[in-house]
């Protein structure tokens, strides 16, 4: 054999050995990216929305139970406040909102407008106090007498909605009155220097106000007797992708709602700290509460119907609504297993 084929066979064997050295590597590097994806990919982002008010989900984000919940999970947790359920449902559509709580009214307006939720539980049927306040010496006496007044609202928020149903239980709409569109922290000091005639809102504003010797109610779900349930909603992409995250979600929901009918204290001391009110008041405030956490009912489902043929025939909403279509109970049976 020549030289020049040894040579040859030499580049052969090497030019071999190096095609054999760079797929192996390749192969490690494809399968470490591959990990790397995977890994990344499975860690998923649970937008969970606390909207305004005193709730449950301001102390369980205090105690940290969601991040542990769905830390084992490969979740992680990320938070978002709204003031009213309008700006909430904008960020629903825009997937910084999985999970949040509204008020009846607003379930039936967001649907109309084709929101992407669905409601996975209730957590209410006392309308967290919705009422119509005045100052202590308007001469308001009655829903009535709010015809051509002013009335702060934020609009498709649960106050507003009650004070629809309130006009129209009064031969009344909203064309008898002037509507102030501001939000809960716009409207308080707007309200207190009386450049408003009345204000309908929820608690703890309404509490916080009335003990305060700043205002008096006129009207409120109870005294009106409207059934208006409170809902958890889940946005429906996140559900259909990860109905065992959702299942999670309302396990940990439940756990705060058995904590605070256990701690009352501490959940006072929670909340006033978190939201800058007085203990004394937040407490009062618990304690006129009724957490729950409980599926659809035949009798919550009646009730949010009848609110959408109100507000349908208030003209709020253009088409009916099949309230049937707005709900699944699936998850919370799933999250009790």
């Amino acid at each position: 054999m020549t030289a020049s084929s040894l040579r040859i066979r030499a580049l052969r064997k090497t030019g071999l050995w190096l095609l054999s050295a760079s797929l192996a590597l390749f192969a490690l590097t494809a399968c470490g990216k591959d990990e790397s994806a995977g890994s990344s990919k499975d860690t998923t982002t649970v937008n969970i929305a606390i909207n305004g008010g005193l709730n449950l989900l301001t102390i369980a984000k205090k105690k940290g139970w969601f991040e542990e919940a769905f830390e084992k999970a490969n979740a992680k947790v990320q938070w978002n406040e709204f003031q009213s359920s309008v700006p909430l449902l904008e960020g629903l559509v825009s997937d910084r909102v999985d999970f949040s709580f509204i008020g009846d009214g607003t379930v039936v307006t967001g649907k109309a407008a084709n929101s992407p939720f669905t409601v996975i539980s209730v957590t209410g049927v006392q309308g967290n106090q919705n009422s119509v306040i005045v100052k202590p010496d308007s001469p308001i006496q009655s829903i009535a007498d709010l015809k051509g007044k002013q009335i702060a609202v934020a609009k498709g928020s649960s106050g507003h909605i009650f004070l629809i149903k309130a006009l129209q239980k009064n031969g009344l709409s909203e064309s008898d009155v002037k509507i102030v569109q501001l939000q809960p922290d716009e409207a308080n000091p707007a309200f207190q220097a009386g450049q408003v005639d009345a204000w309908g809102i929820w608690d703890p504003f309404v509490t916080t106000e009335v003990s305060a010797g700043r205002a008096r109610i006129v009207e409120s779900v109870q005294t009106m007797g409207f059934v208006a349930p409170a809902v958890m909603i889940g946005r429906d992409k996140f559900l259909k992708e990860h109905p065992d995250l959702t299942a999670l979600y309302l396990k940990v929901y439940q756990q705060a709602v058995d904590w605070v009918a256990q701690n009352p204290d501490e959940a006072a001391d929670i909340l006033a700290t978190e939201k800058k009110m007085d203990k004394a008041l937040v407490k009062t405030l618990i304690e006129n509460t009724q957490y729950i956490n409980d599926p659809i009912t035949a009798e919550t489902a009646e009730a949010i119907q009848s609110t959408a043929d109100i507000l349908l025939e208030s003209g709020t909403i253009k088409e009916k609504l099949d309230v049937s279509k707005v709900y699944d109970n699936s998850y919370f049976e799933a999250s009790k297993k």
